[in-house]
Parts: C-alpha cells; structure tokens; sequence
C-alpha cells in the first residue's frame, strides 16, 4: 500500500470513528449528562423551597417529563425542573386539596385521585370530574386503555371507554392499589387480599397462598417482569414470577414490614419506602436500610416513589416534603 492510500484510509478510519462517537453521544440519556459531582447527593426540599406542602403521597412522571407531586392537603404540582406551578381548590376546579395519587391518561391529560373524587386536567388545561364524591385511593392506566380506580370503601371502578362500571364486593371494599403485569393482567391490591383480572375473570390471592400479610399497600412490575408486593404487615416482601410467590426479608430484627411504595431505579435496584423505617435499597444481593440517623432523610416515613427525566429518585414525605436522589453516574 502506498503512503498516500494509507493516510487516506487512516483518515477515513478515523472520520468513521469520531462519527459513531458523536452518534452515541448524541443518544446518551439525560441522567448521562449529569454533573458527575452531583451524582450520590441527597437534596431535601420543603415548604421553605417553594414546594407547595410537606406531606407527599404520589409522585409520577408524564410523558413531556414534566414531574408531578400529590399533596395531602395541598393539592397537585407540576415541576417542570424550573419552577413549580400548583393547582388547588383555590385557583382551579380540582375537587379537593387531599390527593392520593396522579396518572396520565393515553390522550395525555392527568387523572388526579382525590378524597371527593375524581378530577382530570387535559393538556389545555381544562377541567372534568368523575365518580364525585368518592374516595379515590389508587388510579392505574393499562396497556390497552382501560382506566382503574381503587375507592377507600366502595371497591373499584373500569373505564374500558364508555365510562366508568362499579365491582364491589364487601369482602374487597378497599383497593389500596392498581398495578398491571408483563401479560396485561391487572391486580388490585386490597386489605384482603389481590385481586387478579386475566381479562376474562378475577381470582383471589392472600395468605394462605403466600402473601406475608393480607393488607396489600404497594404494588411493581419490575423490569425482569416481576409483581413485587408489598403489604402493611408480616415479616417479607413477595415478589411473583413464573415460578411462583417468592420473599425477600428486608429487617433483621423487626417482625413487621410496613410498605409503602415500591419502585426500581435506572440501574436495576428496587426501592421500598416504609413506615418508620425509612428506605430499604435491594441490589438483588442485600438490603440496605437508609435512615434518619443516616442523615441522608429528614424523616423515617416514606410514602411515596418517583424518578424525574435525570434518573434522580424522588422521595414523598410523611411531614417534611420530599428528597431528591441523584444515582452514582455509571
């Protein structure tokens, strides 16, 4: 090969090279481009902040990444990771200021679940309500459309496009939470008991098939495609699978587990808020509590899970508002 052809392949090598760089850096996750100096830092905010109340019960993410954050008395906001915008009872037509939980419908309106029922704010910012005055305890959005709503005492409600049909039964008046599995089947989680919807009939779940405890609080479907369930009592956490109910002990020393919220982060691990417990991080290896003492939490009750377009974990609190969790950049 002569000088002059080796040079202009090297060059070309190495236009090709750069290019593919460049490619990839393009296509690199906003958590990526994190000040790598930030990463592993807790951040709590309050009142004092500008967050409109302390008291955190839902915390989700909608598809233009915008966050949003239930308030026990305060009502919604948005964080657009500029500035807060609130809506209460004051300044909008959401039904009421106690919020449990926000999903996004698929035309991109937010379903607000309130204590006297159901509000929803299109993306023009204009307001409707459903099944006032309920007590709504969990919203969920599934695959194929149907809107679920969880009540307090008067079991469940499905929207599958023609508005909203009533299933109670007394024996699972109160749906704590709505989650859906890796083959569309959607579980309900009640104080006595999950409820599975296969599409065409429910069945029922409880102790005596393996669940630590019968008051299902907390419902995930992980990555791996497995329903974690967390519940208000016994000494485990259940995970389900295709090989059945599995349990992950979380304290050592304690004979109660009370969860809260379930989520799993970007980098695989799963996160469980409790009751006066704080955090509990599982790698798949060990868990790992996270307290007050620790002081990386202003408080040992959680409430509640989220994560923002960075990757950053957002923690609801019982009483002193929320904390921000940047991940250790990989």
């Amino acid at each position: 090969m002569t000088k002059l052809k080796f040079l202009i392949n090297f060059s070309a090598g190495v236009f090709i090279l750069l290019f593919l760089l460049f490619c990839a850096s393009c296509e690199r996750n906003d958590y990526e481009l994190l000040d790598p100096e930030s990463a592993g830092v807790w951040t709590h905010f309050d009142t004092n902040d500008g967050l409109p109340g302390n008291t955190v019960t839902d915390i989700g993410r909608d598809s233009k990444d915008n966050l949003w954050i239930a308030f026990a008395g305060q009502g919604i906001a948005r964080y657009n990771y500029d500035t807060w915008t609130s809506y209460r009872t004051t300044n909008s037509l959401l039904l009421s200021n106690i919020v449990s939980c926000i999903a996004e419908n698929k035309d991109g309106s937010i379903i607000i679940g309130t204590a006297l029922g159901l509000s929803v704010l299109s993306e023009t910012n204009t307001w409707d309500s459903y099944l006032d005055p309920l007590i709504i305890t969990s919203v969920k959005v599934a695959s194929n459309g149907n809107i679920w709503i969880g009540t307090a005492d008067q079991g469940f409600f499905v929207n599958r496009g023609s508005g909203y049909e009533k299933v109670y039964n007394d024996l699972y008046k109160t749906v704590n939470v709505i989650e859906e599995d890796a083959s569309g089947n959607v579980w309900l989680g009640t104080n006595n008991g999950l409820i599975k919807w296969d599409g065409k009939s429910y069945s029922y779940l409880g102790m005596l098939n393996g669940l630590p405890n019968n008051r299902v609080s907390s419902l995930l479907r992980d990555r791996q495609n497995r329903l974690w369930i967390g519940t208000r009592g016994g000494k485990t956490v259940s995970w389900i699978d295709n090989r059945g109910i599995h349990q992950l002990q979380l304290f050592n020393n304690k004979d109660t587990c009370l969860v809260n919220d379930i989520f799993q982060d970007r980098s695989g691990s799963i996160w469980f808020a409790t009751s006066s417990d704080g955090l509990v991080k599982y790698d798949g290896i060990i868990p790992l509590t996270i307290k007050a003492a620790t002081g990386k939490l202003p408080e040992n009750t959680i409430l509640s899970i989220g994560e923002d377009k960075y990757g950053n974990l957002w923690f609801g609190l019982a009483t002193k508002g929320v904390v921000r969790y940047t991940l250790p950049i990989e």
